[in-house]
């Protein structure tokens, strides 16, 4: 291979890059194939909890605190999550602290409840979203009823059998953020410190690595984080769905990307060597 060629695929016009990143990631959506997934242990820790709470018919919290931007990647966790707890007959109270996210929590509890024989207010109920985040939190810790006396319809908690004698977060099994952004420091902050309640998070991928280090001392209960922990979940319950599906064309876009680099640097060294060998012959030429 000459070096004019050489260069030129060094020097190759990055749309062609883009291109093939758009092919190879529309191409995955229509491709059938599957990829191995091995959930790790913090996701694992959030299903056991679940399955803890299930095991005394108890009551979780889900606060789906994000917004449509986040949608993609965090809904998928939220449908995992509710799928789970309702075929296992666990109690859910469903809110958000997001103003854009009442409607993204109405949809996915509605969507998830009718896969199940589940009855909105004995089983599931939604509050709906309330300003205030931290200071929320720690009013619903200290007077639940005060806090929420309504659900997002209007209709009093007291006709619920879910919430009928709830009066503090204290008495919640779990509580589940899933957050695009700093709500989840809120639930634990002046909700887990406070009221001493499990606690676990969601979170996009990018959130994720701060959320570790209260994994570590115990303050969170299992976290999942962006669509590649959604996937893992959803392999913890049996039911692949829209976080396996997405991880596909990524998983497929990542493998592209690490040939792209492979490629770059054995052309890389394939031309540098070729440069030397030719500042060799040329030394040799001038020799008398």
């Amino acid at each position: 291979m000459r070096r004019e060629t050489l260069k030129k695929l060094l020097n190759l016009d990055r749309r062609w890059i883009f291109l093939m990143v758009l092919i190879c990631a529309v191409g995955a959506r229509f491709v059938d194939f599957d990829l191995p997934v091995f959930p790790k242990s913090s996701v694992k820790a959030m299903h056991d909890k679940i399955e803890q709470v299930a095991a005394k018919r108890g009551t979780i919290l889900v606060s789906m605190d994000y917004d449509p931007s986040s949608k993609p990647e965090l809904e998928p966790l939220s449908r995992a999550v509710l799928r789970h707890a309702f075929s296992r007959k666990v109690k859910v109270i469903a809110m958000t602290h997001n103003p854009n996210g009442q409607r993204l929590t109405q949809t996915v509890l509605e969507e998830s409840a009718a896969e199940f024989d589940v009855k909105y207010g004995d089983d599931f109920v939604l509050l709906g979203y309330k300003a205030g985040s931290g200071t929320l939190v720690i009013n619903m810790g200290q007077d639940f009823r005060d806090a929420f006396s309504k659900d997002h319809a209007g209709k009093d908690l007291a006709n619920f059998a879910i919430t009928r004698e709830l009066t503090s977060l204290s008495q919640i099994d779990y509580v589940i953020s899933i957050a695009a952004s700093a709500y989840w420091e809120s639930w634990m902050i002046y909700g887990h410190d406070r009221y001493g309640f499990p606690y676990g998070v969601g979170v996009t991928g990018v959130i994720a690595p701060d959320v570790f280090p209260f994994l570590q001392t115990g303050q969170v209960t299992g976290l999942v984080g962006g669509l590649a922990g959604a996937a893992e979940y959803e392999t913890l319950i049996n039911h692949p769905e829209a976080a396996t599906k997405g991880m596909k064309p990524q998983s497929a876009v990542h493998l592209l990307l690490v040939l792209f680099v492979l490629f770059g640097n054995v052309v890389f060294f394939y031309d540098l060597i070729l440069k030397r060998r030719a500042e060799r012959g040329r030394v040799e030429t001038r020799r008398p």
